[in-house]
């Protein structure tokens, strides 16, 4: 319990010290916040929301530049990626992450997120606490920017109950039209 909560203080003060001068960017994305949900507040280009708190269930919401290099990995996407190449490139940065444990590749397909071409990723790790997750991960890329839908939850028993959940945050997500 205690780790959990220096953890998410750590993950706070961190979404804090990255934030950008003037507060929180201007997201390029809309999604409905499931009803009996919350956002997480965060200064960051992303909507986080749980029901039952970061360690039941989460969906993540985020967007950055194609050129931003991954943390463990240090490479790019490029705007002229395919969706399998993307899938791949994540897939080695999530097995290079020194956070994740015993992580287990289930499923990498092509999908269609708001109407782009993209891919999906379904995946299972443990976290440095122990906590065993199991994670989709959707993403795709749009002109300069990677976006990426992510719902983990812990135990199979929260991932089903909140399934349907996570379907319908992806069905409500659309970008918000050119600033």
């Amino acid at each position: 319990m205690k780790s959990r909560t220096i953890l998410w203080t750590c993950l706070v003060l961190l979404c804090v010290a990255c934030a950008h001068g003037g507060g929180k960017p201007p997201l390029s994305f809309q999604a409905v916040v499931p009803e009996g949900w919350r956002e997480i507040p965060n200064e960051d280009a992303m909507l986080f929301m749980t029901r039952d708190g970061g360690y039941k269930q989460f969906v993540l919401i985020r967007e950055r530049a194609v050129s931003e290099p991954f943390q463990f990995t240090r490479r790019s996407l490029n705007a002229q990626m395919a969706p399998a190449e993307a899938a791949a490139l994540v897939v080695q940065e999530l097995s290079a992450d020194t956070q994740i444990r015993n992580f287990q590749l289930l499923e990498n397909t092509p999908a269609t997120i708001a109407g782009n071409p993209g891919f999906r990723l379904t995946f299972t790790y443990a976290d440095a606490d122990g906590f065993v997750f199991k994670t989709i991960y959707c993403g795709f890329i749009r002109g300069e920017t990677y976006y990426t839908i992510r719902y983990g939850a812990t135990r199979d028993d929260y991932f089903a109950q909140d399934l349907k959940t996570f379907e319908e945050v992806m069905q409500s997500f659309r970008l918000a039209a050119a600033r």
